[in-house]
């Protein structure tokens, strides 16, 4: 089975990762995209990034009308500082070690792969999808680390989460930047103000 995973802190979710993971899905012909949210990133800013809970809601509320995105919690669950190869590991317990990972992140973050808990090892235990964003290039990392990641042209989305904030905190429309249901819950929860 081929099976995709997308990690991130999702703070918020938005259209740009469903039309990203949509892409991915398609050209890898994936059986499915698990979304994972970060529960205690080790290289994220904490103070910038909303509760847990509040990030899965949106994500399940986002993939709810896609009958090949589902969520995962695993790494919300996880005590202390969550790594992508734990994490790894740990579907590949679950979905049988003869499973096929595809790591989908974006360029920005496979720059950041050799900072990463053993970066070697997920490169072996999975496919590393990087899809193109503009303004960053491969160029930049070890040779040894390139070669072993798979490039996906970019996709043209023009949104980020840090965007999202930010628009939200200036009282600005966020619309057409992520899914209606979404919207309504950082609304009711007044979340990114």
């Amino acid at each position: 089975m081929k099976l995709g995973l997308m990690g991130g802190t999702f703070n918020p979710i938005h259209i740009g990762h469903l039309k990203i993971v949509s892409k991915v899905l398609d050209i890898f012909d994936l059986k499915k995209v698990i979304f994972i949210p970060s529960g205690n990133p080790p290289h994220k800013n904490r103070g910038e990034i909303v509760d847990a809970s509040h990030r899965l809601k949106m994500i399940k509320l986002a993939v709810s009308n896609y009958k090949r995105f589902e969520v995962s919690d695993i790494e919300i669950k996880r005590k202390g500082e969550s790594y992508t190869l734990d994490t790894i590991r740990q579907i590949k317990e679950t979905y049988g070690g003869e499973t096929d990972i595809y790591f989908i992140a974006g360029t920005d973050s496979a720059l950041d792969l050799p900072n990463w808990k053993d970066p070697l090892k997920i490169l072996s235990l999975s496919h590393f999808v990087a899809v193109e964003r503009p303004g960053f290039s491969l160029k930049g990392i070890d040779e040894k680390y390139r070669k072993r990641i798979i490039t996906v042209g970019e996709i043209s989305i023009g949104i980020s989460s840090s965007d999202i904030r930010k628009r939200i905190k200036e009282g600005r429309p966020i619309k057409p930047l992520i899914p209606k249901d979404v919207e309504e819950y950082i609304r009711e929860n007044r979340l990114y103000i």
